[in-house]
């Protein structure tokens, strides 16, 4: 059971991000579909305008639709059960990650218009967010890709050279605009070292060998020194 200290930092860390948020606990594949769900109402928004849902789900490893159609997917997923892991699946890109509690889940999805979004700035406004969030606790992150983590990205959040939150987006034309979808996954506390075993595990039994080093990785508490 997770110490007080490690959840009031992830309700501090929350209230940081969004103040008028409440955190959301999930489970299952259907946490992840209510961010489609969140595409899709805010399809009927006015351009501009944008919503957003802070959440935790509990103990699941969450891939893609491009790993879920490997041949050994099914094999993969009955032995991640087997180990108390079920495997769910989410439309925006990237690979494996991990979900639990200490997981900080942030959408943000926001109504464009007719204006065209590039890939790499549907990352903006939510890693602005982040960032500010993160600067009111006293952090100060840096943006870009972590040699050796898992999930690897551009828009990685690290401190210290070491990755504590991944993304990822999806962008779709609805009702004659485009809508697009930011996620981010924060550690805020936890093992990465098990998280890696995890996901390791799983890919390998589909025959995927990406090598993940732990001290790519860290938890906002553990860096933080909070």
């Amino acid at each position: 059971m997770a110490a007080t200290t490690e959840r009031a930092l992830v309700r501090h860390l929350a209230r940081a991000i969004s103040p008028e948020t409440e955190i959301e606990i999930c489970s299952g594949q259907q946490a992840i579909d209510r961010d489609d769900a969140l595409i899709e109402k805010v399809a009927a928004f006015p351009p501009g305008a944008s919503c957003i849902r802070i959440w935790e789900n509990h103990n699941c490893l969450v891939t893609t639709r491009r790993i879920a159609r490997r041949a050994a997917f099914a094999e993969a997923v009955a032995a991640s059960v087997q180990s108390g892991w079920p495997v769910y699946v989410r439309s925006s890109g990237g690979s494996t990650v991990i979900h639990r509690p200490g997981i900080l889940n942030i959408s943000l999805a926001k109504a464009a218009g007719a204006d065209t979004v590039q890939p790499e700035t549907s990352y903006d406004a939510l890693l602005l967010m982040l960032r500010d969030g993160l600067q009111k606790l006293g952090i100060e992150p840096s943006i870009g890709a972590i040699k050796g983590a898992y999930c690897d990205g551009t828009y990685n959040l690290c401190l210290n050279g070491r990755k504590i939150a991944g993304t990822a987006s999806r962008i779709v034309r609805r009702k004659q605009q485009t809508v697009y979808l930011c996620h981010a996954s924060i550690a805020v506390y936890g093992s990465p070292d098990r998280d890696i075993s995890l996901i390791s595990t799983f890919e390998q039994n589909m025959g995927l060998d990406h090598i993940y080093v732990p001290s790519s990785h860290t938890t906002l508490i553990e860096l933080a020194g909070f």
